[in-house]
């Protein structure tokens, strides 16, 4: 019995010790939530305030954009004095959930962007005047709901956070007063009560611990990123073809790749801007020592960019490198000066190669003017010679004393020497041209049709059988040397001959309908130019293609003479040549003389032509 008395005892105290025990942690329980609750509470309490604060200073700040007048602006620091300190205690606080430290933290940046961009308003407000007031206020519409939106999202989330722990209390609450009810049943509720906190205690520890595990990770993550791209910057420095030096502020040398020290001959040395054209040797093209004001580096220190500046650096070896670079001063986002930067690339080797390419380019200047003028000398001299023996060839033709046969010989001797002539004049023509400044001329007032006409007379002489036909159009009448136009026609229906069919027409036409100048072409049915010959028709010494040909050629500067009188006259020739078209020289001349002719240059050509 006793036992059973004390058993009893012993299960009522024990009981009764368990419903104590349960009940001073219920109550502890219960407080915690009551405090969780409050501060539940302050927490929606203090952004129902922010929201109140925010929307009062986007008002103040709408009313200074349309009206900016003192009171307004008062109030408008007032109420952004007012919104400040409501943040202030916002962000003092301790987030207690990972959402609502995400919810504060974008708030606040939006918050820093709205600031900026409602000082600019302002600024721009108080610059521009009442006019600006409607646009900048639409300008403040886009953040002031940006603003707002995030601050009902926090201000959702604590209503939300509130509510839900209020139901939660209430719910522990029918609880406890169960618990208490059922007496003999509390230690089984309480350690069930007391798992399940600290289950969820537990399951907040450890995601709390996963999300700062994550965020480490991401730190590291970043860093490495920043540490591969600061190492790729440092390799593309050092390997770069070009010289990179870089100074702070004050003009110390801070980077010095390895081309810089290769086209210095000196490693990178921490000195100052005076001494940098004694530590690194430079010099300017007068191999002068390099003044301080005038060095690119310290010109972009002082704020000045310098874009293909010059300078020479003499090396410790005693050689000396001509460089070219350019300087930019380096400043932070808000403009303050850091320092600048230099980048040079070594031109001494360049340059030497453009020395020698002139010095051979002045040597074969000088081997064509000798050979120009070897050539015009040589034509000069032969002229007396061949004048005698197209004297003596003359004389032999209207002598009656030679038989058949030996007069055949004179005549083939006349024909060579008349030839010769031709050859010997065409060289004097083109040394004239090249070495005289132009081709000389005589201009007066002269009939281009009637110059034609005479040279296509001759022409049929010499060559019987031939079908020329002359086209006038309107008036021929000009300033022109009409010797020199009398052998531009000879040349081109000439070239027509040698390049035509024979017994093919050729068509010479003078058209002088236009009131300032006369046009003449010449036209032949031969077969096209080749394409390949077009770029070089009109220099000398360039003869068209033996088959082509059916008479014997010259040397090579009929079309060269021809250009250079027309160029004379001031003038220009083309080209045209298509098959089954024929080919068409065209010369257009102005009918007033241009003065003294200049040095002709070769003009471009519309078509393939063929070489003379």
């Amino acid at each position: 019995m006793r036992k059973a008395v004390a058993g009893f005892l012993f299960v009522a105290l024990l009981a009764i010790l368990l419903g104590a025990s349960s009940l001073a942690v219920l109550r502890s329980a219960l407080r915690y939530q009551d405090q969780l609750l409050t501060g539940y509470m302050e927490d929606v309490v203090l952004t129902q305030e922010l929201v109140t604060a925010h929307t009062h200073f986007m008002h103040q700040a709408s009313d200074f954009l349309l009206e900016d007048d003192a009171p307004h602006l008062a109030r408008l620091k007032q109420s952004r004095e007012r919104f400040g300190t409501v943040v202030e205690q916002l962000t003092r606080q301790e987030p207690r959930t990972p959402e609502e430290r995400r919810l504060v933290d974008h708030f606040v940046a939006t918050r820093d962007r709205a600031r900026h961009v409602l000082d600019g308003l302002i600024a721009t407000r108080r610059e521009e005047g009442p006019e600006s007031g409607p646009r900048l206020l639409a300008e403040l519409q886009p953040i002031r709901m940006e603003m707002e939106k995030t601050l009902n999202a926090l201000a959702d989330h604590e209503r939300e956070r509130y509510w839900k722990t209020r139901h939660q209390t209430r719910a522990d609450a029918g609880r406890a007063l169960g618990m208490l009810a059922l007496a003999f049943l509390g230690t089984v509720v309480v350690a069930v009560a007391l798992g399940c906190f600290l289950v969820r205690a537990l399951r907040q520890r450890v995601r709390a611990e996963s999300e700062r595990a994550a965020m480490l990770e991401r730190e590291h993550a970043a860093h490495r990123a920043v540490e591969e791209r600061q190492a790729l910057l440092d390799l593309v420095i050092e390997q770069t073809g070009d010289a990179v030096v870089v100074t702070d502020a004050k003009g110390v040398i801070r980077l010095f790749n390895a081309e810089a020290e290769r086209q210095h001959g000196v490693t990178r040395q921490q000195v100052s801007a005076p001494e940098w054209a004694a530590t690194f040797g430079l010099l300017n093209l007068e191999r002068q020592p390099l003044p301080l004001e005038e060095t690119p580096l310290y010109r972009a220190l002082e704020g000045t960019p310098v874009t293909n500046a010059r300078w020479l650096v003499r090396r410790p070896d005693g050689s000396v490198r001509t460089l070219c670079g350019t300087a930019s001063p380096l400043r932070r986002p808000d403009g303050s000066p850091v320092g600048a930067v230099l980048t040079a690339r070594d031109e001494t080797e360049r340059l030497a190669l453009e020395h020698q390419r002139d010095e051979s380019l002045e040597r074969l200047r000088s081997t064509a003017e000798f050979r120009e003028r070897f050539l015009g000398i040589v034509g000069h001299d032969l002229r007396n010679p061949l004048n005698a023996i197209t004297l003596s060839a003359r004389v032999l033709l209207v002598s009656e004393a030679l038989p058949e046969r030996e007069l055949k010989a004179v005549r083939r001797i006349s024909s060579s020497a008349d030839r010769m002539a031709r050859m010997i004049s065409e060289l004097l023509d083109f040394t004239r041209s090249r070495l005289g400044g132009g081709m000389p001329m005589d201009p007066c007032l002269a009939d281009l049709s009637v110059i034609c006409r005479e040279a296509l007379e001759e022409l049929e002489t010499s060559h019987p059988g031939s079908r020329l036909s002359l086209r006038v159009l309107g008036q021929g009448l000009g300033e022109w040397d009409a010797g020199r136009l009398s052998q531009v026609v000879s040349n081109l229906v000439g070239n027509a001959l040698q390049y035509s069919p024979e017994g093919s027409p050729i068509r010479v036409t003078v058209d002088g309908r236009a009131a300032h100048e006369v046009v003449l072409s010449v036209h032949n049915e031969g077969a096209p130019i080749p394409e390949e010959v077009l770029p070089v028709l009109f220099e000398p010494f360039r003869r068209g293609t033996r088959e082509n040909a059916h008479h014997g050629g010259g040397l090579g500067l009929g079309l060269y003479i021809v250009q250079q009188i027309i160029l004379a006259h001031g003038g220009t020739l083309d080209a045209g040549s298509h098959a089954g078209k024929g080919t068409t020289f065209t010369a257009r001349l102005p009918r007033e003389n241009p003065g003294p002719p200049l040095s002709a240059t070769p003009s471009p050509h519309r078509a393939g032509a063929a070489a003379p």
